[in-house]
């Protein structure tokens, strides 16, 4: 019994301090709130809510007036050119109509010029253009008129000259071969998603007139091969800037050799034993476009090295004449000189390691 009491009586510290720091705190809360700032908080945060609700009452309101709709573009034109004017608003020049302001909005005004009068004297006899699929604009007295290629690169070139890889037109080859934009290009009526190109895809657009590289995509060896679904795995524009190069041939870099590093950065070196040909130019031994031979090669291995090392006769018998000869079987001096490219070993200098 002695016991019990003691255990009752007996002082518990921990408890007594976690007392005196609650009566604390709950001092501290009612001094804050007595405070004459927190009422006027209290006050502001009423007024707040109030204003809020006021919004929410004006944008019930709002909800229930008319939304206004955005005028149609081409809405003079849609009498006659229905179709045109419903695909023109899901293809890329329309949406700018819809996201973008001023000049950046495109509408046929943009290219064809003002069509109010156009509209005011056209008649039933000329509803079908009769320069339907060329580029046309409307003069002052709302006549069509056909204009000429640099007449339609400097109304698309309005726009674009903003676009980096437009910025080499000017003077370029594609400029200079009197090309215009919807030589390669159509507003109204691409065939592909891919650059609004007039034809499926971008390699069909150039071969149109580049027909002596078609043959490329047959040979042996090629840099354009076609995926299961008929698409380039390198294409021309992989290369080349339509648009205008850096560098002849309208190359996206300022060498041939630096556009060929973009994918065989293995090649740039620098070696501690270079080979100057490789270095100075990739065309020296490989065609870009295809061959017939292995690795892109202009002819044989043995017959490219020849070129240069027609001197080895002696040494190496590279000739034909001498059956089951080393040097122009199989890969040819390539067997031996396998880092033909340059060497980084202390004793590569004949690029044998």
């Amino acid at each position: 019994m002695r016991e019990q009491n003691q255990r009752v009586s007996r002082f518990n510290p921990k408890r007594f301090l976690a007392g005196l720091v609650l009566v604390f705190f709950l001092f501290i809360a009612i001094a804050f709130l007595a405070l004459p700032q927190f009422s006027s908080l209290a006050r502001t945060t009423k007024a707040s809510v109030a204003s809020v609700a006021d919004v929410a009452d004006v944008a019930s309101v709002a909800d229930l007036a008319p939304t206004p709709t955005l005028e149609l573009v081409g809405a003079n034109c849609k009498g006659c050119h229905s179709a045109v004017v419903a695909s023109f608003q899901s293809e890329i020049h329309g949406k700018s109509a819809k996201f973008s302001e001023g000049h950046m909005a495109a509408s046929c005004d943009s290219c064809h010029g003002n069509t109010d009068k156009h509209v005011e004297i056209i008649s039933a006899r000329d509803r079908v253009s009769p320069v339907a699929g060329k580029q046309v604009v409307f003069n002052g007295e709302g006549e069509v008129t056909r204009i000429s290629p640099a007449e339609v690169n400097q109304s698309c070139l309005k726009c674009h000259s903003q676009d980096r890889s437009h910025e080499n037109w000017y003077g370029g080859e594609h400029d200079r071969a009197n090309v215009s934009c919807i030589s390669c290009h159509s507003v109204h009526n691409s065939q592909s998603p891919e650059g609004m190109l007039s034809r499926p895809n971008v390699e069909d657009s150039c071969m149109s007139c580049h027909t002596s590289v078609r043959k490329a995509v047959h040979q042996r060896s090629t840099h354009l091969i076609r995926s299961e679904h008929q698409v380039m795995k390198v294409g021309c524009n992989s290369c080349h800037n339509p648009h205008g190069g850096e560098a002849d041939k309208m190359l996206v870099a300022e060498t041939v050799n630096n556009t060929c590093y973009q994918c065989h950065a293995e090649k740039r070196g620098p070696f501690l034993w270079e080979h100057p040909p490789a270095r100075e130019n990739c065309m020296s031994c490989h065609s870009a476009h295809g061959s017939n031979n292995a690795k892109l090669l202009v002819q044989r291995a043995s017959q490219s090295c020849q070129q240069c090392h027609i001197h080895m006769l002696p040494r190496h018998s590279t000739t034909a004449g001498k059956p089951l000869d080393i040097w122009t079987l199989n890969r040819g001096c390539v067997n031996c000189h396998n880092q033909i490219h340059g060497s980084n070993h202390p004793g590569g200098r004949t690029f044998t390691r």
